[in-house]
């Protein structure tokens, strides 16, 4: 997708780069144009470059705020930890279906929720005699969790990606920016609160080395997009293209989005979103919530690619794995491991040269082999009901 509006700014010289900067701002409301400035400053608070495939865990809900008030310090707390396993779990229910169905969740009474509930970590905490105030981490049980869904008839989907590199190229006027300090569309994923989501979304760091221009980028270069990725521990890329533009005698903000999705081997996908401004509302408003909304959709159509009947059996499955050495066991344990949905793992034969393992998983053979896959797994079948897992790589 080509900009709308003219040459991109990886093509032009920066004297005249910084005055078509100038000449856009100009045209656009001091509101927006204030917001975009202040969006720009937060630059600096990226997502670190490097390996970007952090360990995910579905079921641990991540940095939960909580303020409760009683006539104690005892009760604030004992009221605040209520509500924060209460706002965990309906996070996590949500997290593992799909919103059509989020509508009929079943609310799971206090009983249930601590039943279910495995861990809790503070991670601040500040107190008075009346007052408790804190964020806190909580994770639960799986299984508790899956037969809730079951019995309430929801389908879910507790695969886990691989991670992957997001390029956040926007179109201002005659500008395409990508790496620019003043591209708020940036901004936004930077500031996206995320955490173990099923599709991990990173950004590469500005100043990371081989990383395409923002034209390289909007036309989809699938060579150095997916080099890019690579550096930062990620098998896709995804183009998350905003074009800006003021509609209705230039008063009201438009954000139109095309994300792409490229992988090796993949034709690549794209979908495409409209988000309009409110009025009075800033660039730094509008694409937050563009960037909160795009995430959702990847999201989204995850699940959904992922989702598991709530009455499916979970099957049997018995794959060999060859070995070179000790480092392979561990990878290809850590991976059936880390594969979402996939249970009851155990290593039932070791030797030299190959080890076997028995494992069960809803969902079928091919979709084991699409959530294997993300995790660095071939899951090939050697004939019958026997299974060989072969790393990627080789």
């Amino acid at each position: 997708m080509r900009a709308l509006f003219g040459p991109a700014a990886a093509t032009t010289p920066p004297s005249l780069r910084s005055a078509a900067l100038r000449a856009a701002a100009a045209l656009t409301p001091p509101s927006l144009r204030d917001a975009a400035l202040r969006a720009a400053a937060t630059l600096a608070v990226l997502l670190p470059g490097g390996p970007a495939a952090a360990a995910v865990d579905l079921f641990t809900v991540q940095d939960i705020s909580v303020d409760a008030s009683a006539p104690s310090t005892a009760e604030a707390k004992q009221a605040a930890m209520a509500e924060a396993r209460a706002e965990a779990f309906d996070t996590l229910l949500r997290r593992l279906t799909l919103r059509r169905d989020q509508d009929r969740l079943p609310e799971a009474d206090t009983g249930t929720v601590a039943a279910a509930m495995r861990s809790v970590q503070v991670l601040e905490e500040r107190q008075s005699p009346v007052r408790y105030i804190a964020r806190v981490s909580i994770g639960f049980h799986p299984e508790p969790v899956r037969t809730l869904l079951r019995e309430a008839g929801i389908p879910f989907s507790e695969a886990v990606s691989g991670p992957v590199a997001v390029f956040p190229v926007y179109d201002w006027g005659p500008l395409r920016l990508l790496f620019e300090d003043a591209n708020p569309w940036r901004a936004a994923w930077a500031q996206r609160r995320a955490a173990n989501e099923p599709v991990p979304l990173a950004l590469p760091a500005p100043g990371a080395p081989a990383m395409p221009a923002a034209d390289s980028a909007a036309e989809g270069d699938r060579a150095r997009l997916l080099q890019a990725a690579a550096r930062m521990g990620a098998r896709r890329a995804l183009v998350a293209h905003a074009v800006y533009r003021l509609e209705g005698q230039r008063t009201r903000p438009v954000l139109e989005v095309a994300l792409r999705r490229l992988g090796a081997g993949e034709a690549a996908a794209v979908k495409t979103l409209r988000i309009e401004g409110r009025a009075g509302e800033t660039v730094e408003s509008l694409c937050a919530r563009a960037a909160a909304e795009a995430a959702a959709q990847i999201q989204e159509s995850w699940k959904r690619a992922n989702l598991v009947a709530a009455d499916a059996p979970a099957e049997p499955f018995e794959a060999v794995a060859p070995l070179g050495g000790l480092g392979d066991l561990i990878a290809v344990k850590d991976a059936l491991k880390a594969a979402g949905g996939v249970r009851q793992v155990r290593l039932v034969e070791l030797a030299r040269s190959r080890a076997v393992f028995r494992f069960r998983f809803a969902g079928g053979a091919e979709r084991l082999g699409g959530v294997l896959e993300r995790h660095g797994l071939a899951l090939e079948r050697s004939g019958g009901n026997a299974w060989t897992l072969r790393p990627i790589d080789r």
